[in-house]
């Protein structure tokens, strides 16, 4: 019998090297402009852009990716996000601004996320925090059931759930820092156990250093790692911990699989645009004329 001669094994982390040195690139030449052209706003903004094209590049033409607001039903809007990923197909885009920032259909949206150079000032997370708490309190959209399968923009109900979250379109954000100069992870932790695990961001990354996520206490301290990717959901006691993934492409790379995952697990519903149109209109039957 012939052998079988076996296929190559993929180095997936090498095809992110690319990614990352425009990253870094961005990185490096927002330092130029800070110090150069006293310009600290453009300095922010040539990170910010890097890391949205990264996404942009890896998850077209199924997701959109842009900066902006969410706008809900009630036509209450979000803070400015950095980063939002949502539905391409669901037509999430209500408004483009000037500056290229995008106004989006709550109902459409996967996720959300504050991408920085450094953390340069603890407010970063407390703010970040105060913002997820406002989006998740303030904004309304329905609640996609857990047993709900999605066939093109329709569906139908299962006897079974197909998640263990509660419902299957939760609401996912991360922060994103370039360089972990200056922080101390233990005060990190402190500050993030002071904020209720469903105010927090899912996961932290600083792209030098390793990924800050929440795990399940009890199985951490007998050596055994179970992630919680989503803190808020979870019943028994956890501990946020930084994960050193060895190296800016393996984090990089960890970073983009995990939102990946919470992609491919979510399903977001089409809005609704009659409730839109009458909450912006305001119609009443002196609209009407007899013709």
């Amino acid at each position: 019998m012939d052998e079988i001669k076996p296929f190559n094994k993929l180095p997936i982390i090498k095809y992110f090297q690319h990614d990352l040195e425009k990253i870094k690139m961005a990185y490096r030449l927002s330092d130029s402009i800070r110090g150069d052209l006293k310009n600290i706003r453009a300095a922010g903004d040539q990170v910010e852009l890097a890391v949205k094209q990264f996404f942009i590049d890896k998850l077209f033409p199924k997701y959109h990716v842009c900066d902006g607001h969410i706008v809900d039903r009630n036509l209450k809007a979000s803070p400015q996000y950095d980063i939002i990923i949502c539905e391409n197909s669901k037509n999430p885009v209500l408004f483009n601004l000037a500056d290229k920032s995008e106004i989006i259909f709550y109902e459409t949206v996967f996720c959300f996320g504050e991408v920085k150079k450094s953390f340069y000032d603890k407010d970063l997370l407390t703010d970040f925090a105060e913002n997820i708490k406002r989006t998740k309190h303030e904004l309304v959209r329905d609640e996609i059931p857990s047993n709900f399968i999605e066939c093109a923009n329709s569906g139908f109900h299962v006897e079974e759930a197909l998640t263990t979250l509660p419902y299957r379109n939760p609401l996912l954000s991360f922060m994103l820092f370039i360089n972990s100069s200056g922080v101390s992870f233990p005060k990190l932790s402190e500050m993030l156990n002071d904020i209720e695990n469903k105010n927090c961001p899912n996961f932290i990354t600083f792209l030098d250093a390793g990924i800050i996520i929440n795990v399940n206490k009890a199985d951490f301290e007998k050596g055994k790692i179970t992630i919680n990717l989503y803190p808020e959901f979870e019943k028994e006691e956890s501990v946020w911990v930084l994960m050193d993934l060895q190296g800016e492409n393996n984090v990089l790379t960890y970073h983009y699989l995990l939102i990946v995952e919470h992609l491919n697990n979510s399903i977001v519903s089409i809005p609704n645009l009659r409730d839109y149109t009458r909450n912006i209109f305001d119609f009443s039957f002196s609209n009407f004329h007899k013709i």
